[in-house]
């Protein structure tokens, strides 16, 4: 009888200490957001409870649960993404987790304690989870030519998800899914390696007298620019990669055509961007972007009449959404009202600025890919010099490689319609994603890592917060 009496008086102050952390949990809620939680994150957080009903994740009503270790173990991961687990409190509240345990049965306001305590690990452990997925630095908010194209995850449903059975495959779930990505976490966690303990052998390209903090903090930039990607670069796809001015079409995420590229020069910086190639252009005519035309065209046929003849280009009269070839003998190049409404574009032939094809991604820079006649510049190791778009190597083998599997355009085919002097469109079946992305620090198929230049100087503006 004294025994039931006893378990009868166990069990009632259990119910009263549930009650009371229950409670507790749905004050803190109802608040303003726990550190490290932002206006981001605290949605999140509030989500992931009513997910649960309002039960702690992390501690028990009379202590921490032996979840509570787990989540700190999270936090502290996020130095494995190149981010610092103090940022999102790990210290404080691995030592609040102690004292609670310490202190169970003695603590004054225990349940107030421990519901503050369930409420700031998920906070940080969500918080981490935002960074790792989506990154910390808004390109935008820099200035820097950048669309971030991730989703966002659904983060309190996949915390809930996995949280009873395997919460140390948070991150995993979360992270950016390229293999990319994984490979420049090994390389964080092997430059760390040798920071603690100097290897001579290490297996990455290093630019002579590179420093080991300097090459984490590449690498810890880089990591960041992966969250920036979509999830899906598709079954087929091209890379531009800016810093290594060179072209890849990858094919199940293995490189099956790689050619030497030359990209925008500093001022006219190629942006970064993804977007889907849809036509290619044979024999194309370069229609003068406005401020190449305003700055370097017209100034050169009012300082030389023969110019325009001599570089095959027209003048064109635009008005009221029509066009019509002007004489430039007929222009009084000194007037700036007859220069306003005037138009300028370069015929096709062997001369013509875009080569002899162009690859079109419509998009809002009005970048694209394209032949050139200056082959020169793809000797040079440093090919920033155009003004945004990108200039291939090897024009041909790309249009055979775009229009693969359309029988009526041959090897022989594609070589008339370039050299043909007659622009031809050809609508491509099926859109290929293109993406220009700016890694300073690249892994490549087999495993090698290189640190390369910066050319932009992107790397020197766009630091992760400190």
């Amino acid at each position: 009888m004294a025994v039931s009496v006893l378990i009868a008086i166990g069990g009632c102050r259990s119910a009263a200490a549930e009650r009371k952390l229950h409670a507790a949990l749905q004050h803190t809620l109802a608040g303003p957001p726990v550190p490290p939680a932002d206006a981001e994150v605290w949605p999140d957080v509030q989500r992931f409870y009513a997910l649960r009903d309002g039960q702690p994740a992390w501690v028990k009503p009379r202590s921490p649960s032996r979840r509570a270790p787990a989540a700190l173990h999270l936090i502290r991961r996020a130095g494995d993404h190149g981010l610092v687990a103090n940022d999102y409190g790990e210290v404080e509240l691995a030592q609040l987790t102690e004292e609670l345990e310490r202190e169970r049965r003695n603590a004054r306001d225990l349940q107030t304690r421990l519901a503050s305590l369930d409420v700031r690990l998920t906070a940080a452990v969500l918080a981490v989870g935002r960074d790792v997925a989506l990154g910390r630095i808004d390109p935008r908010a820099m200035n820097l030519p950048w669309t971030k194209r991730r989703a966002t995850p659904e983060f309190a449903a996949i915390l809930h998800e996995i949280i009873r059975f395997d919460p140390g495959s948070w991150l995993d779930r979360i992270e950016p899914p390229h293999p990319e990505y994984a490979a420049l976490r090994r390389v964080l966690i092997d430059l760390r390696d040798e920071l603690e303990q100097p290897d001579p052998g290490s297996h990455a390209s290093v630019p002579a007298g590179l420093p080991v903090e300097h090459r984490i903090r590449l690498v810890e930039l880089n990591l960041e620019r992966w969250r920036w990607l979509p999830d899906d670069l598709g079954d087929r796809h091209f890379i531009v990669n800016i810093p290594s001015f060179h072209l890849f079409a990858r094919e199940q995420g293995r490189t099956v055509l790689d050619m030497r590229v030359v990209v925008g020069k500093p001022g006219t910086e190629t942006p970064v961007f993804s977007d889907e190639m849809e036509t290619v252009v044979f024999s194309p005519y370069w229609n003068i972007p406005d401020t190449i035309a305003i700055g370097e065209t017209a100034p050169a046929a009012i300082r030389d009449p023969a110019y325009l003849a001599r570089n095959n280009i027209e003048v064109l009269a635009v008005s009221g959404g029509t066009t019509r070839r002007v004489d430039p003998s007929a222009i009084d190049w000194s007037d700036p009202a007859q220069l306003e409404g005037l138009a300028f574009r370069q015929r096709p032939g062997a001369s013509n600025a875009l080569g002899h094809v162009k690859f079109l991604f419509p998009n809002r820079y009005n970048v694209y890919l394209h032949d050139t006649p200056a082959d020169s510049l793809f000797n040079r190791t440093s090919r920033a010099f155009s003004h945004g778009c990108v200039r291939v190597e090897r024009p041909e083998d790309l249009a055979r490689y775009v229009l693969r599997g359309r029988d009526e355009w041959d090897a022989a085919r594609i070589k008339r319609a370039m050299y043909s002097g007659q622009e031809t469109h050809v609508r491509l079946k099926e859109e290929i994603p293109v993406h220009l992305v700016y890694f300073t620090v690249w892994v490549d198929d087999s495993g090698g890592v290189r640190f390369l230049a910066d050319p932009y100087k992107y790397d020197r503006s766009a630091r992760i917060p400190d």
